[in-house]
């Protein structure tokens, strides 16, 4: 997960880089007399916007948390589409748009640049990075926060706490009692005071970290910090008393919200129908040609209010799949067949679902509609799992894009956390940004089965 601050440096760092990429060409293939921003401002203008559009979209800025060929890719792609698009919309200037030999200069410095510093970075990642010391003020009972970090932000650096100690080895180190909290952040360096659900803070201690805190030293409470660094709820920390007095969770009580959703829900599912209709009608006759059956597959989902309805999707699997009763899907699952595991994996089999949204069964945006089968026990095992079912489910949604495709008990309670951060954070600024963060999972799909 990349925090705001990281990501919003990374996107100056290509800001600088197409910046220099358009000062060389107007030095090489510009007339000597003419300026880059003053005579070619429409071209330098979508130059800026579509690039960067794209390098958002693609999540160009997981530098250091995947493999540098994949992160090479996404540049390269995200260039290609950029110039296109660029090229495109500036063409419509017939005094602003650059030449054939601007154009490919252009698309050439940019890929080198953008790539070039995320090489160095790799190179260099170790003396680049400074990872958070975190003095934790509270018991990590048997290291379950310590876990919690590790899953969410793998650089930090967790010292210690302050508390009642803790005989388990996994709680990690104590230094001290909560009221030595100040002393025990100096002498270990920490540069962020983590308070947990069950810190033992009255008034001194209270008085103690406020002084820290305008003294420039980060306090904050654990489960705010997660949700707004990484973007989910830690379900394990989280109390109903915290759900009620926290801001958020506020959809049904916003009638002009709800109604705004569901009037784009109408409207994108239009947009998207249209230019898909060849797509889905060469999918069903590719499923016909390939596999005996029926091309829609209906199944019955547990949607708004725990009330079931039935989604279509195209027929990815035997007709057999499910004979014993329902499972999980698996990797490399044989029950698929070769046409389902490529609709699967650039989402073709989930557009029949766009009725489910004209019809109001399910939104463009929100969490997956699961079975009732999986419903019923995940409710028994996993705290709060009812809460997702508090909006309608989507065709794509937080928990979609920001994690891999569920497959087991564990990945539904991560899921769950992301589900919780988009229905408490729940905006139409969200929504814009996840339907970004689609297309980018659409053209580079992780997780997919």
């Amino acid at each position: 997960m990349i925090s705001n601050y990281r990501r919003g440096l990374m996107q100056a760092i290509d800001f600088g880089c197409l910046l220099a990429a358009l000062l060389v060409c107007e030095l090489t293939t510009l007339p000597p007399e003419l300026n880059v921003f003053k005579d070619y401002t429409g071209a330098s203008l979508f130059t800026f916007f579509f690039y960067l559009l794209f390098f958002y979209i693609l999540d160009a800025y997981s530098v250091g948390h995947e493999d540098f060929k994949e992160t090479m890719g996404r540049v390269l792609v995200a260039c290609t589409l950029g110039i296109i698009s660029s090229a495109t919309c500036s063409y419509t200037f017939q005094h602003w748009r650059f030449d054939r030999a601007t154009i490919a200069l252009l698309f050439a410095l940019s890929c080198l640049l953008c790539l070039g510093w995320r090489y160095l970075y790799y190179r260099n990642a170790d003396k680049l990075t400074h990872p958070l010391r975190i003095l934790l003020v509270g018991v990590d009972r048997a290291g379950k926060i310590r876990q919690l970090l590790r899953e969410g932000l793998p650089e930090a650096n967790i010292i210690g706490y302050v508390g009642e100690k803790d005989m388990d080895p996994d709680a990690g180190p104590c230094l001290g009692a909560p009221f030595d909290v100040l002393d025990a952040a100096k002498s270990s360096g920490a540069t962020m005071i983590l308070l947990l659900p069950d810190a033992p803070i009255d008034d001194d201690i209270a008085h103690a970290l406020l002084e820290a805190k305008l003294a420039g030293t980060m306090v904050v409470d654990l489960r705010s910090f997660y949700e707004h660094v990484v973007k989910r709820l830690p379900i394990t920390q989280i109390t109903e008393e915290w759900l009620l007095q926290t801001e958020g969770f506020n959809l049904n009580t916003r009638g002009s919200l709800r109604r705004l959703k569901r009037a784009l829900d109408v409207i994108i599912s239009i947009l998207i129908f249209i230019p898909a209709a060849p797509i889905m009608l060469a999918t069903a006759i590719a499923i016909r040609m390939e596999s005996k059956g029926p091309v829609i597959y209906k199944q019955d989902r547990v949607g708004l209010f725990e009330k079931e309805f039935t989604v279509y999707k195209f027929r990815s699997m035997r007709t057999d799949a499910e004979k014993n009763g329902a499972v999980w899907a698996r990797e490399h699952d044989d029950r698929v067949t070769r046409v389902g595991r490529f609709i699967r994996k650039v989402r073709i089999d989930e557009l029949p679902q766009l009725w489910n949204i004209l019809k109001g069964d399910m939104s463009f945006i929100g969490p997956r509609p699961e079975r009732m089968a999986f419903v019923t026990q995940l409710k028994q095992d996993i705290p709060y799992y009812s809460l997702r079912h508090t909006v309608k489910p989507g065709l794509t949604g937080w928990a979609q894009v920001c994690y891999p495709y569920g497959a087991s008990q564990e990945d539904a309670l991560h899921k769950l956390e992301y589900d919780l951060y988009y229905i408490k954070n729940m905006s139409l600024l969200l929504d814009i940004v996840i339907i970004l963060k689609t297309v980018g999972v659409v053209l580079f799909p992780k997780g997919s089965r």
